[in-house]
């Protein structure tokens, strides 16, 4: 499905992002209007020096971000806390039709369990549907694969979800 272009509004406001080569492949990306300390990117040797996430990075952290926030959102509204959530991301490169490196997955391994395993039943429920309401992952998966996979974690560990 097509996602349907909305024009700005209190639901749907407009994010903005200014991106400024501090020097030759290190950028300051900062978030006007808000209280948000700017980022250093690069790319890693031999291009840049490394000083930052590199755009395949960055990606990565946005999808991984996104989608631990997602199910957070979902297990907390679900009163179904959890092991604290730990999610890895993995960025796989290939070359499209014209010989250029593109991203053709990302692979995405998140663990944590239910506290309480009375909760399993609400807990699956979250896991089954939170993709769907993942709106950075729902529109990267438009052009890149994009594979999730939740596991078990070690219930010892201190809880973060739910409330």
């Amino acid at each position: 499905m097509t996602p349907v272009p909305v024009e700005p509004s209190e639901e749907f406001p407009t994010v903005q992002v200014a991106v400024d080569q501090v020097a030759r492949y290190q950028f300051e990306v900062s978030y006007p209007g808000t209280p948000l300390r700017p980022t250093m990117v690069d790319e890693g040797p031999p291009l840049g020096t490394g000083t930052g996430p590199d755009p395949a990075q960055a990606l990565a952290g946005a999808v991984g971000h996104c989608l631990s926030t997602t199910l957070f959102n979902s297990l907390e509204r679900a009163r179904v806390p959890t092991t604290p959530i730990r999610t890895r991301v993995t960025v796989t490169f290939g070359r499209n039709e014209r010989g250029r490196k593109r991203v053709t997955l990302l692979a995405v391994e998140v663990t944590c369990a239910p506290i309480d395993e009375a909760d399993r039943g609400r807990f699956d429920r979250c896991v089954e549907i939170f993709e769907d309401y993942c709106t950075v992952t729902g529109s990267v998966r438009q052009g890149i694969p994009v594979r999730t996979n939740v596991h078990p974690a070690d219930r010892s560990a201190s809880g973060t979800g739910g409330t």
